[in-house]
């Protein structure tokens, strides 16, 4: 989109005659360089540092990078290296926010701002099953190592479809042809870093409100015309090499990219004001030959365009500022102090241990008797052996057990990485070190979860777009339109079964009495069976619904399962007799939080449970007569178990 333009540089073969792709393509060229403008400017939020020159530091951080060219052969002798604090912290720090996936939760309203509560808990499902069935559990990791060394990390929202060649048996030979991709296509959630996605607007954190977004990555010419090939100014594409639009003369020029030759730059400008959005190819207009029949791909189940990225962070820097502070940039000039005093005192004893001397008279010491240990007999009177320095101590390790310190308040502590405390520590200390490690890890959650309420509200829009429609399939010549179902390992009264959820196409433009909606909800169920759990809904109703997304930050953070153990034997012992508990839900919860799915081996056959029913089973009359009303309860569930 930009570039230098030299006397010398070609004039391109891409020459658009239309005054409105010229127009566009200016327009394009500005916001890109506001953008761009962005990514390389100095901020006083960053240290007056750039967004580029800030992740390229905090990325040296977190690999503990060392220096060790030495110019000086005198200074060669002195240790060099790292303690890599940051890193450890970090790599603690990414432990904990891995522990477990966060997904977002879900409530329905209608147009009368009712809360549906059966409509929400099944688009709560449906992000679960493409959370199961997509990238992004794999991407959520990557996104979390990313805001730990990154100023900024998007997390794409897109749905795909992509196209594969087969070929198959014919009578004479092969034929070939090409058929949806099941691996790839679908929906996907691919992470951006820094330099990926481009915003016009440094102090406005909420994306959506950005006037123009750009995403920009590099593509092998293979993979770049397997996309854009059927376009019609894919001839005008070369790999290495930019088409730069001239304001003054209204020309295109040729510009090199030396630094990736063999690559297709792609440049995407979504405006969503205008709804627009368009790709460039090297600087090669690939949108549409009207100009304004260039829609935004991405939109809400009420078809406004929206954003498919959604940045995420570390905590914020401040109150306007769009992008975040990375961990490693927290902790930069602890872990430069503590790396700085280390090699000082390693230093300082390596001088201890082999003391430089100074000798003076006729006899001749050197380095080859100079050893610990080592006894040198001299026979001239005037000989003299002494230290050119004394001995050095200092309270340099006081010193770096303070800048430790220092590195856990920015971070997490200690035992939250798993190691033990040393019997030195008071209990107190370390349970207020575990308590601020916990406050940190739940603001760094927050902030996390501020972007996957956004984040959920584009799953929203794509389940309802793209998973909720009708499928055509052509059975002997007959169109029959079906829709789609989504099968989700889900958990019922504490047994693990399978979760259908189903658009049903029957309920479309349909009013049922009470009575018809139990005969439905009874046909799901004898359909359904022990190991399935079926849910419907009508697809006209989903897709009018307004949608709240809320996050619960605790998914984030691993049970502690002896805990949870504990207390659910203390649970299970004062509920098991309970006749408002439901006994064998208990116990599958129970035997769940200890064995897993393993624990369904262990229960009892419903028949030898019905067998035990009967035997002891005793008539109401006959208790109440003998005992309280209380003693009867407690029998009367104990023999219903």
């Amino acid at each position: 989109m930009i570039g230098e333009i030299y006397k010398e540089t070609p004039i391109s073969l891409y020459q658009p005659t239309s005054a409105d792709i010229q127009e566009l393509t200016k327009n394009a060229k500005l916001q890109y360089g506001r953008a761009n403008e962005i990514l390389t400017s100095s901020w006083p939020e960053l240290n007056d540092m750039s967004i580029i020159d800030r992740t390229n530091r905090d990325k040296k951080t977190f690999n503990a990078f060392v220096d060790e060219n030495v110019d000086d052969p005198k200074e060669a002798w002195k240790w060099r290296g790292t303690r890599s604090s940051a890193r450890n912290r970090a790599l603690g720090m990414y432990a904990q926010l891995t522990a477990g996936f966060m997904f977002p939760m879900v409530s329905a309203q209608d147009e009368n701002s009712d809360e549906d509560r059966g409509v929400g808990d099944f688009m709560r499902d449906m992000l679960l099953w493409m959370g199961e069935n997509s990238t992004y559990k794999s991407s959520f990791l990557q996104l979390v190592m990313g805001i730990l060394t990154n100023p900024v990390t998007y997390l794409g929202a897109e749905y795909v479809e992509v196209f594969q060649k087969i070929r198959e048996k014919a009578d004479k030979g092969y034929t070939t042809k090409e058929v949806l991709d099941e691996e790839l296509s679908g929906f996907q959630a691919p992470v951006y870093g820094p330099r990926d996605v481009l915003i016009t607007n440094a102090y406005q954190q909420n994306i959506q409100r950005q006037t123009c977004v750009i995403k920009e990555r590099y593509l092998d010419y293979s993979d770049a015309q397997k996309k854009y090939s059927k376009e019609e100014n894919w001839q005008y594409v070369q790999a290495g090499q930019n088409s730069v639009f001239n304001e003054t003369n209204g020309l295109f020029y040729d510009v090199m990219d030396m630094e990736n030759p063999d690559l297709v730059k792609e440049t995407i400008l979504m405006w969503r004001g205008e709804d627009t959005e368009v790709p460039f190819l090297g600087g090669v207009y690939m949108g549409n030959d009207n100009t304004e029949h260039n829609p935004m791909k991405h939109r809400d189940n009420f078809g406004l365009p929206k954003y498919d990225v959604i940045p995420f962070g570390f905590h914020k820097i401040s109150e306007h500022f769009f992008f975040y502070k990375s961990l490693m940039n927290s902790l930069f000039w602890d872990d430069q102090l503590i790396d700085a005093m280390y090699e000082n005192v390693m230093n300082n004893e390596f001088i201890n241990q082999n003391l430089p001397v100074i000798v003076s008279g006729d006899d001749q010491i050197d380095t080859s008797v100079t050893f610990p240990g080592a006894v040198h007999v001299s026979a001239k009177e005037n000989v003299k052996v002494q230290t050119a320095i004394p001995p050095q101590r200092s309270d340099g390790y006081r010193a770096l057990e303070l800048i430790e310190n220092s590195i856990k308040e920015a971070s997490i502590s200690d035992t939250s990485m798993g190691q033990l405390p040393e019997a030195s520590q008071k209990a107190y200390s370390v349970a207020k070190a575990d308590q601020q490690a916990k406050i940190m890890l739940k603001g760094v959650g927050q902030s996390i979860g501020e972007s996957i309420v956004q984040y959920g509200k584009l799953m929203i829009d794509i389940a309802i777009r793209h998973y909720s429609i009708p499928q055509v399939e052509e059975i002997a010549g007959i169109n029959n339109v079906k829709y789609r179902q989504f099968v989700l390992p889900s958990m019922s009264k504490g047994k693990k079964v399978s979760k259908v959820l189903r658009y049903d196409k029957n309920l479309i433009g349909k009013k049922m009495s009470k009575k018809e909606q139990d005969k439905y909800n009874l046909k799901l169920y004898e359909e359904a069976g022990e190991d399935k759990v079926i849910t419907t809904v009508n697809p006209e109703i989903a897709s009018r619904m307004k949608y709240l997304v809320r996050i619960d930050v605790e998914e984030m953070f691993a049970e502690n399962k002896e805990y949870t153990q504990r207390l659910l034997s203390q649970l299970y012992a004062q509920l098991r007799q309970d006749p408002l508990i439901d006994a064998e839900t208990l116990v599958r919860k129970m035997m769940y939080s200890f064995f897993r799915t393993e624990g369904d081996e262990l229960l009892a056959d419903k028949n030898v449970i019905e067998t035990m029913k009967e035997q002891t089973m005793v008539p109401q009359g006959e208790l109440s007569n003998k005992m309280p009303m209380d003693e009867t309860l407690k029998l009367r569930s104990m023999a219903m178990i």
